[in-house]
């Protein structure tokens, strides 16, 4: 391993952010069969809304996971402080996960058994796949704050949507559209190279819905792919390749590690094409260790209020970094709205008529459309929030660490 991804992956696994397919110390192979819940929550109180949160706080995912259930925290500690919803508290029944599928599959049953009215999760798409599947199972509402995946809120066995699930994000290929209209019109780009993981779908869906939204020979605009395998260190044949082409914008759709690998090699290469990511980018540890000669851009689901993010690091000592906080502390108050607009509950709403009250909870879900902490909140009709993109402008300084800044949105906010 080069000296450089060494002293990088060194520096995640101290801050629990390793990425995919780099093995933390002592974790547990990610073919193991049983599931681990690390945290299950006490019975809610009597009178109580319960509302479940499933994020990992072990494993790849732990650090943006125990960040989202932060952000759920202080939302239900708002909601409870102005008096709850219809006078009765909210009670987040906290699950505790590892970061593998079956953790959070088994941990939605568990809070779907538990009278759950809502499940709050995940962080990630693969876990809130596996909870998508319990909670439609279940007939239990589920809202991810992160998780970008197409196929999330549709059945893949039958191409319907799933009439439990939503999310707080935009998908793959949205992203992919939003970056390319970027690189056009703001940019004014009309050549772009395309450097994404092969056999990684999230890399190659955002690749590949970039392309479709950027090329038009017609316009006179060209586009150049290249691609490298899962824990590849040394990315310089594809640049020297990708500086041949001489692009305007090359898209790396990866994560915040390969940015930063890519971004440094490609430095050394002379290439001074601007980069462009998506959120898989948005990482404190982002081109800490090397970085591009120019100004790079990325775009992120939102803007955390700067209120937002004062308040958070005076009570968890820790930035946010990024929006996992944030978009977790609105999918709870998704829930709170959506039982606001059915109504006073009685006891026998929440055991006898439970799987009626979930139903209707559903429904008011899915006409939901308020102002919350990150913007206005309302979906489409496959669940997915209708909303454009933060692009954030990460500034290289030779002698510190970059900096970011919010530069723009795109697409309808």
């Amino acid at each position: 391993m080069g000296r450089g991804r060494a002293a990088l992956l060194a520096a995640l696994i101290a801050t629990g952010c390793a990425p995919q397919g780099v093995p933390r110390p002592g974790s547990a192979a990610e073919s193991r069969l049983e599931p681990r819940v690390l945290a299950r929550p006490s019975p809610p109180p009597r009178g109580s809304l319960p509302v479940a949160v499933v994020f990992p706080t072990a494993g790849r995912h732990a650090l943006s996971g125990q960040q989202s259930l932060h952000g759920a925290r202080l939302a239900a500690e708002d909601l409870n402080r102005s008096g709850g919803v219809g006078g009765r508290p909210i009670a987040l029944l906290e699950y505790e996960t590892g970061s593998y599928f079956l953790d959070a599959r088994a941990a939605a049953t568990l809070a779907a058994e538990a009278g759950a009215l809502a499940i709050v999760g995940s962080n990630s798409s693969d876990l809130s796949m596996a909870i998508a599947e319990a909670a439609e199972a279940q007939g239990v509402v589920q809202v991810s704050n992160v998780s970008t995946a197409q196929d999330l809120t549709v059945d893949p066995a039958s191409g319907k949507p799933r009439a439990f699930v939503f999310r707080m994000c935009a998908t793959d290929v949205l992203i992919g559209e939003l970056l390319a209209a970027f690189a056009r019109d703001r940019l004014a780009a009309t050549r772009a190279a395309v450097l994404y993981e092969v056999g990684r779908t999230y890399s190659s869906r955002l690749a590949r819905s970039f392309v479709d939204g950027f090329q038009d020979a017609t316009a006179g605009r060209r586009v150049a792919e290249f691609f490298y395998l899962s824990q590849e260190i040394d990315f310089r044949p594809q640049l020297r390749d990708v500086r041949a082409f001489d692009p305007d914008v090359v898209f790396v759709p990866g994560s915040f590690t390969d940015a930063t690998l890519i971004a440094s090699q490609a430095k050394t290469l002379g290439l001074s094409a601007t980069l462009l990511g998506a959120d898989g980018w948005s990482n404190p540890l982002l081109f800490k260790h090397g970085g591009p000669a120019r100004a790079a851009y990325f775009v992120d689901h939102c803007a955390p209020p700067a209120g937002f993010n004062e308040r958070y690091r005076q009570v968890f000592g820790q930035e946010t970094h990024g929006c996992r906080a944030a978009l977790a502390y609105d999918a709870v108050g998704v829930v709170a709205q959506g039982l606001r607009a059915i109504g006073p509950l009685l006891e026998t709403d929440l055991l006898e008529r439970l799987a009626a009250t979930r139903r209707r909870l559903r429904d008011a879900v899915a006409r939901e459309d308020f102002m919350g902490l990150t913007g206005r909140v309302r979906f489409d009709s496959i669940g997915t929030r209708r909303r454009g993109m933060a692009v954030v402008e990460v500034l290289p300084d030779s002698q510190r660490p970059p900096s970011t800044r919010l530069f723009s949105w795109v697409g309808a906010r």
